[in-house]
């Protein structure tokens, strides 16, 4: 595989949001841009997907979209659900949401993501000529963080059709952080190597090679570039450029053993045995799974060979021929043990149970009697992605077994919330039942004719409280009182008329005040009877339709239910198969090392029984007698 931006880049590749989500707003400040969301439901999904919960996430926006509850955002979710499914490695149904989206009238915004990414999609299922073609019509409005990726895409699609000289212009004009460019100039020099284009090939690698480094990433991509232009000379026959290249390589790094390996070789191109066995004579004390170890165990005493150092030499094969064995009979066991059922247990012990972003990675191996073999089976992508795909597939029959639990629960909500609404109901419709709504509307339209009348005829007294109506009551039996009108009451009769008039006064200064209150309280007397018919209207209808919805959630249980166990079986099967490949890939790379030892056997055999066939020789010359045949 070719080599890939550091995994931040990668990571950032898939945030479709963090580029720009074409939201409306007010204007921001400059430096203080952010994301307006005017749907709950796509705020929700973006909620998930920051806290890095990508299948809650994917679960969620197409619940949501399904519903119509992001019309807001549709473009907007349509490109994270395209990007979700792209990170779970869904490209055809990430290519169909990134497909649609262009023949909709999307903004310029959203075309150029939908096109950037559609090209995307197609690079890596290997359309490299048809991605260019997508990528090509990106416009002006990418963001960032996508338009720094976009020329990688190119160059890389050019390289895969062998358009090299394309893809080094495309380099050349690329504006770029350091680190995208130090890997795009390692992919084409080590592709215009391979073809042949040496010169050309080591200008980009050498440039990697000194490049300046801060992150331990970069130091190994600048060690790996030296390592592929030391070789490169090497097999030019090239040994004096080799030495100082493969002389950059750090000697604690993932690379130092190969480039051990090749500073032997680059003395030994130039008889120098004596300079060729220092670096050889560190890689033996290494561990032996390396297969540049592998090699220096007969490269050591080849060199004493050829130094006439004979019986190190003869040392030297045998204790190879020694190691080989033991290292043959240990990778035996170990294949045994994988075949057993015991490599996927090893890998997965104490990971955590949910499912991963698509970036996620094995960094740790248990401890075990095969943990040195896991290593090397994990330093490849493949079967990376391999273990990656058996532990989500393992927490999607978690994630199964969770909601086949809580669909139990749920039958039992539903049940206990029957049981409660039929205990309920006697009571409530016997409450409903004392309540007449419509004898109450008629007694509130007697009572508001009997306002509107007050208020034509000024009929103060009728908005009189209790108090002052009896006050009024009993002023007019005294004025109706014949005994009023008797001579000698004169006085009497004119202090009822003014304690009548004075009442009278106070309750017309206050008849508007009253009327306007009056009529407030009639229209909360209206709106609460509006609510209770609209109350009574509901509980009618819960009456009837309760108990089918209690029906209807319990159809739905009942029906997902089996497609849970349909599943969870799909996912058992498919878990087997799974674990069978890893155990293939597994059995198959340490089988490949077993041969790899196999064959140094043999050289090794061969080597020594030259050594004995030529000390007998000489053994013999020495015995024979002078002038003999």
């Amino acid at each position: 595989m070719r080599n890939r931006p550091p995994r931040l880049t990668d990571w950032l590749t898939s945030l479709l949001l963090l580029g720009g989500i074409a939201v409306g707003g007010a204007p921001r400040a400059e430096g203080n841009a952010g994301i307006v969301v005017r749907d709950l439901y796509f705020g929700e999904a973006l909620f998930h997907f920051y806290q890095q919960d990508d299948f809650t996430a994917l679960t969620h926006l197409l619940a949501a979209q399904a519903a119509g509850r992001v019309p807001s955002h549709e473009a907007d979710a349509s490109l994270l659900l395209g990007g979700l499914f792209l990170s779970y490695g869904q490209h055809q149904r990430a290519a169909a949401i990134f497909e649609e989206l262009l023949q909709d009238q999307a903004s310029a915004a959203v075309r150029d993501r939908a096109w950037f990414y559609l090209g995307k999609v197609r690079y890596q299922r290997g359309l490299y000529q048809e991605a260019l073609a997508a990528l090509a019509r990106v416009g002006g409005e990418l963001p960032a963080a996508l338009g720094a990726e976009m020329p990688m895409l190119v160059a890389h699609s050019h390289m895969e059709l062998g358009q090299w000289n394309e893809a080094q212009r495309v380099l050349e004009s690329w504006q770029a952080p350091d680190s995208w460019l130090a890997y795009a100039r390692y992919n084409l020099g080590v592709a215009l190597v391979r073809q042949g284009r040496v010169a050309e090939g080591a200008q980009l690698l050498d440039r990697v090679g000194l490049m300046r480094v801060d992150t331990a990433e970069q130091k190994n991509l600048r060690d790996k570039a030296n390592l592929a232009l030391g070789y490169a000379w090497l097999q030019a026959n090239d040994a004096v450029s080799a030495r100082p290249v493969l002389q950059r390589v750090r000697l604690q790094g993932p690379f130092a053993s190969k480039a051990l390996l090749g500073a032997g070789w680059s003395a030994a191109l130039a008889d120098d045995y004596r300079a060729a066995l220092v670096p050889w004579l560190e890689l033996v004390d290494r561990d032996l799974l390396d297969s540049a170890v592998q090699e220096s165990f007969l490269a050591v005493p080849y060199a004493f060979g050829r130094m006439e150092v004979h019986g190190e030499a003869v040392t030297r094969y045998e204790r190879a021929l020694d190691s080989f064995d033991a290292e043959i009979d240990r990778l035996g066991s170990a294949i045994g043990r994988i075949r057993g059922g015991a490599l996927v247990p090893t890998l997965l012990a104490g990971d955590r149970d949910e499912l991963g972003r698509w970036y996620w990675q094995l960094q740790a191996v248990p401890e075990g009697d095969d943990s040195r073999y896991l290593y090397h089976l994990l330093a490849g992508h493949e079967f990376q992605e391999g273990v990656k795909n058996y532990r989500d597939l393992n927490a999607l029959g978690r994630y199964l077994d969770r909601w086949r639990e809580n669909l139990a629960i749920y039958a039992d909500m539903v049940e206990a919330r029957e049981a409660a609404f039929d205990e309920r109901l006697p009571t409530a419709e016997a409450r409903l039942s004392a309540v007449d709504v419509e004898a109450l509307a008629v007694r509130r339209d007697a009572l508001a004719a009997r306002l509107e009348a007050a208020e034509t005829n000024r009929d103060v007294v009728a908005l009189a409280d209790a108090t002052e109506r009896e006050q009024w009551a009993r002023l007019e039996a005294v004025r109706r009182d014949p005994q009023l009108g008797a001579a000698g009451n004169e006085a009497l009769a004119a202090r009822q008329r003014v304690l009548q008039g004075v009442l009278y006064w106070d309750l017309d200064r206050r008849f508007k005040e009253r009327l306007w209150q009056t009529r407030r309280e009639f229209a909360v007397l209206d709106a609460g009877l509006a609510s209770a018919g609209t109350r009574l209207a509901a509980v009618g209808e819960a009456r009837g339709g309760e108990p089918r919805r209690f029906d209807g959630f319990a159809a739905r249980i009942a029906e997902l239910a089996p497609r849970i166990d349909t599943l969870r079986g799909a996912i058992d099967r498919s878990l087997g198969r799974q674990e069978a490949v890893l155990v293939a890939r597994a059995v198959s790379e340490l089988e490949a090392q077993q041969q790899r030892l196999a064959n140094y056997r043999v050289q090794a055999r061969f080597a020594l029984a030259r050594m004995y066939d030529r000390a007998e020789a000489q053994a013999a010359a020495v015995r024979a007698p002078a002038g003999a045949p």
